[in-house]
């Protein structure tokens, strides 16, 4: 089978990705951050682009495109449920969407390359979904026991680690997708 839509659109979603996290980054210096705001925006809609492109060819990515879909509406109603308990469950399954989409971009794509013998490659993207699963799982586990009292005192050193591995596995999932668009 012919992949022509797969690395276009896998490279879309890298180009999006490596432009969110700069927007993010620009997000905090005044004046600049309205910009940076609409540059989000805009590597939002690249990726969602470069998804559905992918999804042409990959079902995963079909898949993941939906998620994708499914989380933007639970993040929007999560701006209006608050920091209570309604809050924090559209919260977690907001974080189940973002990392079924993580699962199926990588999973289908590794798939994909091991058919095509780039076990190298398809190594990594295992490597950045199980990743995502223990960061995600622990995001989860900090936000409910934030709510318990006493047991809120333990999410303290999660919330200094739980960043620095979580921009470990974007970097990760970064060079996976630029790889992967330029083998296929």
């Amino acid at each position: 089978m012919q992949y022509t839509n797969a690395g276009p659109g896998l490279k879309k979603m890298f180009i999006a990705q490596v432009g969110s996290v700069i927007c993010s980054v620009l997000l905090f210096i005044p004046l600049i951050n309205l910009l940076a705001a609409v540059g989000v925006l805009v590597f939002l809609i690249i990726s969602l682009i470069g998804l559905n492109q992918a999804g042409k060819d990959i079902g995963g990515c079909q898949t993941a495109f939906q998620f994708t879909i499914a989380q933007l509406v639970l993040s929007v109603i999560s701006n209006f449920t608050g920091n209570g308990i309604i809050g924090t469950l559209v919260s977690v399954a907001c974080s189940v969407m973002g990392f079924l989409v993580t699962y199926f971009v990588c999973s289908s794509v590794a798939e994909v390359l091991r058919m095509r013998s780039h076990d190298d490659i398809a190594s990594r993207g295992d490597l950045v979904w199980k990743i995502n699963l223990v960061c995600y799982a622990v995001e989860i586990i900090v936000s409910v026991l934030a709510h318990i009292p006493l047991l809120n005192i333990l999410t303290g050193p999660a919330n200094f680690i739980l960043p620095v591995v979580s921009l470990i596995a974007g970097i990760l999932f970064i060079t996976f997708l630029y790889r992967s668009s330029e083998v296929l």
